[in-house]
């Protein structure tokens, strides 16, 4: 048995990892394979080279930009995807209920944790020229206040504070986001036009700093998630608080992971669906953000589900757990 690690220099340190490694592996695997990624291609071309090494388990220490890279790759290889977190949102690893504060904890998942399928998605956007582009999401993508504010959030002032400096960008950019108006249609059912200023389609619901925004999305029931975020007003965001914070109530979590509510309901504030495939037209082009990288801009897009095509490592207790940890 051997394991490939991809990592990024820039979010982790192979001397930092590599004791963690060197415990945590089993005594009759071969040396694991190191690569390094590069910042030209978001590491395509080092999960790439650890695949072809014929690997048996495929490591991955970086931000959520390389997981996905690395997720899309595994899941034509079908070797199991273990997620070292090192960026700033972690958000498939948070949605796994992978330690993302410990190191220790997380590398001792990736070699004795149990294997789980989950879903991947598919994004094809159609930009303002008529050129299309396919991305694979692990976790959500979306336009709107979540583009916008990765699409502003500074660099360096998120290499100091961390998840902070999206605080700092929405700040920013939530008086002057401009609404669209959109065209949606799920699995091929009728259209429904809306006014938005946000649209978010996931496989998880959980964001940065664990805030659930899509309550109902489980990353292995082969659906996606979809929020309409249309306040009017001073009122209409309230209500959007509203609704968020009773979403992330310790009560409220508890309640859901139990089977005891049931599915979220709209409200003239934020809408919420679930389909296999979205449809969406846009009045006008917006940025949009694909696990937390924006893209591009599009006036169209199509959101699909690949079910049960990535398998991952996670802690024994969330093997079977549809829902992120509390």
């Amino acid at each position: 048995m051997r394991a490939a690690i991809v990592y990024n220099p820039s979010k982790m340190d192979r001397d930092t990892l590599a004791p963690q490694v060197e415990s945590a592996q089993p005594l009759d695997w071969s040396e694991p394979f190191w690569i390094e990624t590069d910042a030209d291609d978001a590491g395509e071309a080092a999960v790439r080279t650890a695949l072809e090494q014929g690997v048996d388990l495929l490591l991955v220490a970086g931000g959520d930009g390389t997981v996905r890279v690395a997720a899309d790759a595994a899941t034509g290889a079908r070797v199991p995807l273990a997620i070292i977190p090192a960026g700033t949102g972690n958000l498939l690893a948070r949605n796994l209920g992978i330690d993302v504060t410990n190191l220790r904890n997380a590398v001792h998942t990736a070699f004795d944790g149990e294997e789980r399928e989950i879903d991947l998605g598919e994004l094809e956007i159609e930009a303002p020229d008529g050129k299309r582009s396919k991305h694979a999401f692990a976790v959500m993508v979306g336009f709107g206040l979540d583009a916008e504010m990765i699409d502003k959030t500074d660099e360096d002032l998120k290499k100091k504070v961390g998840w902070l400096a999206y605080v700092d960008a929405a700040g920013r950019v939530i008086s002057s986001l401009d609404k669209v108006r959109v065209s949606v249609r799920l699995d091929g059912g009728r259209t429904v036009r809306s006014t938005v200023n946000t649209m978010l389609i996931g496989n998880c619901g959980t964001v940065t700093n664990g805030i659930i925004i899509l309550p109902d999305a489980a990353v292995d029931d082969g659906m996606l998630d979809i929020a309409l975020v249309r306040p009017r007003g001073v009122r209409g965001w309230l209500q959007l608080s509203g609704y968020i914070a009773r979403n992330n109530m310790l009560v409220t979590k508890l309640l859901r992971r139990r089977g005891r509510l049931g599915r979220q309901r709209s409200g003239a504030a934020l809408g919420y669906g679930q389909a296999k495939e979205t449809q969406v037209r846009l009045e006008e082009p917006r940025a949009v953000q694909v696990d937390g990288d924006v893209v591009g801009e599009a006036i169209a897009l199509r959101a699909g589900i690949r079910q049960d095509a990535l398998v991952v490592r996670v802690p024994k207790e969330h093997a079977r757990d549809a829902g992120p940890a509390i």
